[in-house]
């Protein structure tokens, strides 16, 4: 089963979310020039001031806030570890600061300190009771990671706070799909769309667990069209829906790639057809692109490149099983074929649902060519 859908359809909405402090401006010079520098985009010279400013007080309980600030900083300039060691230093001064709290769970679920981060979701939960969102942050991050059940036990907290929340009931069908089964994230995600129809993610979720879990391909029909008529239509989820609902679309069993093989090769008839072939590729006219192709290998069924350039045309249309033999003729042919057999994994990995097979095919193009990137990123994108 091909479950690299699960990494998109986690509303994961609060993590990167950081916040300012509680607004006390220290009136000492140097930190309100670090400020104006922060504003200003001069982030390295900022640093140095708000450094510089915090060794001048220190021992200052207003120091709380400037490490907070340090942290946020950091962060921009995208030192995760020295932002978590910044916002640390802010609690230790001052405990009772929700934004710092809140900013430091989300800085050690970067690091994957996960138990860390909770801890500090839980202390910024105490300090406002009625807020859901820091239980909402670790419950999300623990989702992210997969970690479903104390990704559970958080989003439920989360959600005693404020039971109608859309994200968070998404977010919980997610983790009841892994810890209870398909029917408890059904039941779930249905609640959700009932009582808001144009939430997006939750739509997507439904087709895309009745798409890979119930394997009703009607009802993933249904919930896929919803969700495009309800969502930016411009995002990779988007894309993956219009995928998904052209592979619904094609016959059951979609006939195997058709033509009269040669009596006689010619291939010098052949080229002559191929080129016709390209040009029309090149065009955009995919359907006469497709019917030349075939024509070139009626006169020469040993011509790879056709069958290469066969496979791409069918893709470009939208046909993936016949893209996937083509290709895979053009590899049967030669082996050692890389561009071939890499683009019949793609296919067979993002549109046929095959991806122990593209796995195995990446695994053998790598073996001919160790340093070809775009296999290395499609291996490194399956296993994630």
């Amino acid at each position: 089963m091909n479950r690299n859908w699960l990494k998109w359809v986690i509303p994961a909405l609060f993590a990167s979310v950081l916040f300012f402090g509680c607004g006390r401006r220290p009136g000492e010079k140097l930190y309100t020039e670090a400020l104006n520098q922060w504003n200003a985009g001069n982030h390295v010279r900022a640093r140095a001031l708000l450094e510089k400013s915090i060794r001048r007080r220190t021992g200052s309980a207003e120091n709380a806030d400037a490490y907070n600030r340090l942290g946020l900083l950091l962060w921009e300039m995208g030192e995760v570890e020295s932002s978590a060691d910044a916002f640390t230093e802010s609690v230790r001064i001052d405990a009772s600061q929700y934004p710092a709290l809140c900013n430091l769970g989300v800085a050690l679920s970067a690091k994957k300190d996960f138990a860390g981060a909770e801890d500090a979701f839980r202390e910024a939960a105490l300090l406002q009771p009625d807020d859901p969102r820091p239980l909402a942050y670790a419950g999300i991050v623990y989702v992210q990671n997969r970690k479903w059940e104390d990704a559970s036990r958080n989003l439920r907290r989360a959600l005693s706070r404020d039971p109608n929340d859309a994200q968070l009931q998404t977010a919980l069908a997610l983790t009841e799909l892994n810890t209870q089964g398909a029917s408890a994230a059904l039941q779930r995600l249905q609640a959700v769309a009932k009582s808001r129809p144009d939430y997006a993610p939750a739509l997507f979720n439904l087709a895309a667990i009745y798409r890979y879990h119930i394997k009703s391909p009607n009802q993933a029909k249904v919930w896929f069209e919803r969700y495009l008529d309800n969502s930016s239509g411009v995002d990779a989820f988007s894309a993956f829906a219009r995928v998904q609902l052209q592979t619904l679309n094609e016959p059951a069993d979609p006939p195997a790639l058709s033509y009269t093989p040669p009596k006689v090769r010619d291939r010098k008839t052949a080229e002559q057809i191929f080129q016709q072939a390209v040009t029309a590729h090149r065009a955009g006219q995919t359907a006469e692109a497709i019917k030349r192709y075939i024509q070139t290998l009626e006169a020469d069924d040993t011509y790879e490149r056709a069958f290469y350039n066969l496979g791409l045309a069918y893709y470009a249309d939208g046909q993936m099983a016949p893209a996937a033999e083509a290709f895979a003729r053009a590899v049967k042919l030669n082996p050692a074929y890389i561009e071939a057999r890499y683009n019949l994994a793609l296919v067979n990995h993002y549109h046929l649902g095959r991806t122990p097979q593209a796995l195995r095919d990446l695994e053998t193009v790598l073996s001919q060519k160790s340093d070809y990137q775009p296999a290395i990123d499609l291996i490194a994108r399956i296993r994630k």
